[in-house]
């Protein structure tokens, strides 16, 4: 597990704090939503939580596979971490998301193609498929996130 923080509004860290496991059931369904609607942002500065009521700091634990997944996806659209749980947190609000059942898997992958003084290539992919896929690509423990059963 890996502990760091997030910053959220309020209202919206005491349901972190209390639903925190029932609202990653969402994570593959937030990040695939976030990925089909916002394309990779360049040139920008990052998003970040903003309210007019009190942020608060919220300790927090996440898997490796879960950690890299929302990494890679809050660095790829240009955002904090702490807003996609806050969209996802926002999404678990909406009682018709949270009464389906996640048919999605997702399997991170890095790739280090080059590292050292003179180039650094390093790759990350996020592959999503269907729960019941037939011949599901090898998926490594530490690497893949999925909704629990």
């Amino acid at each position: 597990m890996i502990t760091t923080s997030v910053s959220l509004p309020g209202h919206a860290a005491h349901l972190w704090q209390t639903q925190h496991r029932a609202i990653m059931r969402m994570a593959v369904r937030t990040l695939r939503l976030s990925m089909h609607r916002l394309p990779p942002r360049r040139g920008t500065a990052r998003l970040y939580n903003r309210s007019d009521v009190g942020m608060q700091i919220v300790c927090t634990r996440f898997t490796e596979a879960e950690h890299d997944a929302l990494t890679f996806v809050a660095y790829s659209l240009r955002v904090s971490v702490s807003y996609l749980v806050y969209w996802m947190i926002m999404l678990w609000l909406k009682p018709a998301r949270r009464q389906r059942q996640s048919a999605i898997l997702a399997n991170y992958e890095p790739f280090l193609t080059n590292w050292g003084k003179s180039c650094g290539i390093y790759t990350e992919s996020l592959i999503f498929y269907p729960r019941n896929h037939p011949n599901p690509r090898p998926v490594r423990p530490h690497t893949s996130i999925s909704s629990p059963s």
